[in-house]
Protein backbone atom coordinates (compact mmCIF):
# COMPACT_ATOMS: atom_id res chain seq x y z
CA UNK A 1 0.00 0.00 0.00
CA UNK A 2 1.33 3.46 -0.37
CA UNK A 3 -0.55 5.95 0.88
CA UNK A 4 0.87 9.47 -0.06
CA UNK A 5 -0.77 12.08 2.59
CA UNK A 6 1.62 10.75 5.20
CA UNK A 7 4.53 9.38 3.37
CA UNK A 8 3.87 5.61 3.69
CA UNK A 9 4.73 2.54 2.42
CA UNK A 10 3.13 -0.64 3.92
CA UNK A 11 4.28 -4.04 2.99
CA UNK A 12 1.49 -6.66 3.49
CA UNK A 13 2.28 -9.20 5.24
CA UNK A 14 -0.74 -12.40 4.01
CA UNK A 15 -2.64 -13.81 7.57
CA UNK A 16 -1.26 -10.00 9.55
CA UNK A 17 -4.05 -8.04 9.50
CA UNK A 18 -2.94 -6.17 6.43
CA UNK A 19 -6.21 -5.65 5.02
CA UNK A 20 -7.33 -3.95 8.55
CA UNK A 21 -4.66 -1.76 7.99
CA UNK A 22 -4.94 -0.95 4.55
CA UNK A 23 -8.85 -0.36 4.94
CA UNK A 24 -7.91 2.24 8.23
CA UNK A 25 -6.25 4.47 5.40
CA UNK A 26 -9.83 4.93 3.70
CA UNK A 27 -8.00 2.58 0.89
CA UNK A 28 -10.45 0.13 -1.21
CA UNK A 29 -9.14 -2.86 -2.76
CA UNK A 30 -9.71 -1.80 -6.60
CA UNK A 31 -7.51 1.36 -6.32
CA UNK A 32 -4.15 0.06 -7.62
CA UNK A 33 -2.74 2.06 -3.69
CA UNK A 34 -4.16 -0.59 -1.84
CA UNK A 35 -1.13 -3.44 -3.85
CA UNK A 36 1.39 -0.71 -4.28
CA UNK A 37 4.71 -2.82 -3.08
CA UNK A 38 2.74 -5.01 -1.04
CA UNK A 39 5.43 -7.80 -2.23
CA UNK A 40 8.07 -5.98 -0.51
CA UNK A 41 11.48 -6.26 -2.02
CA UNK A 42 10.26 -9.16 -4.39
CA UNK A 43 8.12 -6.68 -6.06
CA UNK A 44 10.20 -5.37 -9.08
CA UNK A 45 9.76 -1.70 -7.92
CA UNK A 46 10.38 -1.78 -4.75
CA UNK A 47 14.12 0.24 -5.16
CA UNK A 48 12.21 2.99 -7.50
CA UNK A 49 9.52 3.51 -4.42
CA UNK A 50 10.06 7.02 -3.17
CA UNK A 51 12.93 7.16 -0.86
CA UNK A 52 11.55 9.45 2.02
CA UNK A 53 8.21 7.54 2.40
CA UNK A 54 8.50 5.61 5.81
CA UNK A 55 7.90 1.84 5.46
CA UNK A 56 6.07 -0.26 7.64
CA UNK A 57 5.07 -4.12 7.63
CA UNK A 58 3.27 -6.65 10.55
CA UNK A 59 4.76 -9.66 10.98
CA UNK A 60 2.84 -12.79 12.96
CA UNK A 61 4.32 -15.36 15.06
CA UNK A 62 4.85 -17.67 12.40
CA UNK A 63 3.01 -20.95 14.11
CA UNK A 64 0.13 -19.02 14.19
CA UNK A 65 0.12 -17.19 10.83
CA UNK A 66 0.83 -20.58 9.47
CA UNK A 67 -2.25 -22.72 10.85
CA UNK A 68 -4.29 -19.12 9.53
CA UNK A 69 -3.27 -19.47 6.39
CA UNK A 70 -4.14 -23.15 6.40
CA UNK A 71 -7.20 -23.04 7.25
CA UNK A 72 -8.25 -19.96 5.29
CA UNK A 73 -6.68 -21.83 1.69
CA UNK A 74 -9.67 -23.54 -0.39
CA UNK A 75 -7.36 -25.78 -1.49
CA UNK A 76 -5.87 -26.73 2.13
CA UNK A 77 -8.23 -26.46 4.61
CA UNK A 78 -9.68 -29.45 4.39
CA UNK A 79 -5.96 -31.43 4.43
CA UNK A 80 -3.86 -32.14 7.10
CA UNK A 81 -1.14 -29.90 8.66
CA UNK A 82 1.06 -33.02 7.81
CA UNK A 83 -0.09 -33.24 4.19
CA UNK A 84 0.23 -29.01 3.70
CA UNK A 85 3.87 -28.92 5.07
CA UNK A 86 4.91 -32.08 2.68
CA UNK A 87 2.73 -30.38 -0.11
CA UNK A 88 3.63 -26.67 0.38
CA UNK A 89 1.76 -24.44 -2.65
CA UNK A 90 4.64 -22.93 -5.01
CA UNK A 91 2.70 -20.19 -6.19
CA UNK A 92 -0.32 -17.80 -6.20
CA UNK A 93 -2.37 -16.78 -4.02
CA UNK A 94 -1.83 -19.71 -1.84
CA UNK A 95 2.10 -19.78 -2.01
CA UNK A 96 2.03 -15.82 -0.83
CA UNK A 97 -1.16 -16.43 2.14
CA UNK A 98 0.76 -20.09 3.61
CA UNK A 99 4.19 -20.94 2.12
CA UNK A 100 5.68 -17.34 1.84
CA UNK A 101 7.83 -16.81 4.80
CA UNK A 102 7.16 -12.93 6.24
CA UNK A 103 10.73 -12.19 6.08
CA UNK A 104 11.11 -12.54 2.78
CA UNK A 105 9.45 -9.80 1.68
CA UNK A 106 11.25 -7.66 4.32
CA UNK A 107 14.87 -8.09 3.68
CA UNK A 108 17.26 -7.53 1.07
CA UNK A 109 19.55 -9.78 -0.43
CA UNK A 110 22.01 -8.34 1.94
CA UNK A 111 19.96 -8.85 4.69
CA UNK A 112 19.28 -5.48 5.54
CA UNK A 113 15.52 -4.53 6.74
CA UNK A 114 13.64 -3.17 3.83
CA UNK A 115 11.30 -1.22 7.10
CA UNK A 116 11.64 1.21 8.96
CA UNK A 117 9.05 0.23 11.29
CA UNK A 118 7.46 -3.21 12.14
CA UNK A 119 4.46 -3.54 14.00
CA UNK A 120 3.29 -7.54 15.78
CA UNK A 121 -0.13 -8.25 15.39
CA UNK A 122 -0.16 -9.93 18.53
CA UNK A 123 -0.05 -6.26 19.83
CA UNK A 124 -1.75 -4.69 16.55
CA UNK A 125 -3.46 -1.81 17.99
CA UNK A 126 -1.07 -0.88 20.65
CA UNK A 127 1.93 -0.74 17.91
CA UNK A 128 -0.13 1.00 15.39
CA UNK A 129 -1.06 3.54 17.91
CA UNK A 130 2.66 4.34 18.82
CA UNK A 131 3.33 4.17 15.07
CA UNK A 132 0.48 6.45 14.52
CA UNK A 133 1.92 8.89 16.71
CA UNK A 134 5.60 8.61 16.23
CA UNK A 135 4.59 9.28 12.09
CA UNK A 136 1.99 12.00 13.64
CA UNK A 137 -0.81 10.79 11.70
CA UNK A 138 -4.26 10.49 13.15
CA UNK A 139 -4.69 7.47 15.83
CA UNK A 140 -7.71 5.04 14.63
CA UNK A 141 -9.22 2.19 15.66
CA UNK A 142 -8.20 -0.82 13.18
CA UNK A 143 -10.88 -3.04 12.06
CA UNK A 144 -11.22 -6.34 13.21
CA UNK A 145 -11.38 -8.41 9.36
CA UNK A 146 -11.31 -11.56 8.83
CA UNK A 147 -11.23 -13.06 12.02
CA UNK A 148 -10.90 -16.45 12.53
CA UNK A 149 -12.12 -18.63 15.74
CA UNK A 150 -9.73 -21.96 15.46
CA UNK A 151 -8.07 -21.65 18.89
CA UNK A 152 -4.35 -22.17 20.14
CA UNK A 153 -1.90 -22.98 17.04
CA UNK A 154 -0.04 -25.36 18.96
CA UNK A 155 -2.91 -27.80 19.55
CA UNK A 156 -2.00 -28.43 15.74
CA UNK A 157 1.44 -29.31 15.91
CA UNK A 158 2.86 -32.57 17.00
CA UNK A 159 6.76 -33.58 17.27
CA UNK A 160 7.05 -34.38 12.82
CA UNK A 161 4.60 -31.05 12.20
CA UNK A 162 6.91 -29.01 14.27
CA UNK A 163 9.77 -30.40 12.31
CA UNK A 164 8.52 -29.88 9.10
CA UNK A 165 6.89 -26.41 9.73
CA UNK A 166 10.96 -25.80 10.95
CA UNK A 167 12.15 -26.91 7.55
CA UNK A 168 10.36 -24.00 5.89
CA UNK A 169 9.91 -21.14 8.76
CA UNK A 170 12.59 -21.21 11.39
CA UNK A 171 14.25 -18.12 10.01
CA UNK A 172 10.77 -16.04 10.46
CA UNK A 173 10.59 -17.33 14.13
CA UNK A 174 14.42 -16.76 14.88
CA UNK A 175 14.71 -13.54 13.28
CA UNK A 176 10.93 -11.53 14.22
CA UNK A 177 12.18 -13.34 18.14
CA UNK A 178 9.03 -16.00 18.48
CA UNK A 179 8.99 -19.34 19.69
CA UNK A 180 6.62 -21.87 20.10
Amino acid sequence: MIYHNAKLIFIHQRKCAGTSIIRSFGLKPAQPEWHFLNNGVLDPEFSLRPMDYRVFAVVRNPWDRFVSGWKYCEATKSLSLEEVLRNLPSEGHDYRHLTRPQHVTLFHADGTPAFHDLLRFETLQQDFDAFCQRTGIPCRTLPRINVGNRGDYRTFFDATTRRLFDLQYARDAELFGYTF
